[in-house]
């Protein structure tokens, strides 16, 4: 017969619809981003000739919308 083993209970973050949510130890989530081929392809561009990552400059313009430094667009309609 097994032996009852009581299971360490998982210390992971919930997500939104209640599974659990990856962070690294440098407390990085990963988020899934849709963008228009025409914008993928201007910031695939942008990367490439600043020589930077193109999550990097998703991180900058994200922040400084957050920040208040850049307004966000209105959303378009029938989204």
């Amino acid at each position: 017969m097994k032996a009852n083993v009581r299971r360490k209970q998982s210390t992971r973050p919930k997500g939104p619809r209640g599974g659990t949510t990856t962070v690294t130890k440098s407390g990085m989530v990963k988020k899934n981003l849709w963008i228009p081929r025409d914008e993928a392809e201007a910031l695939r561009e942008k990367a490439y000739n600043e020589r930077r990552s193109e999550a990097d400059i998703i991180r900058e313009g994200l922040r400084a919308v957050l920040e208040g430094g850049v307004a966000a667009p209105a959303a378009e309609a029938g989204s």
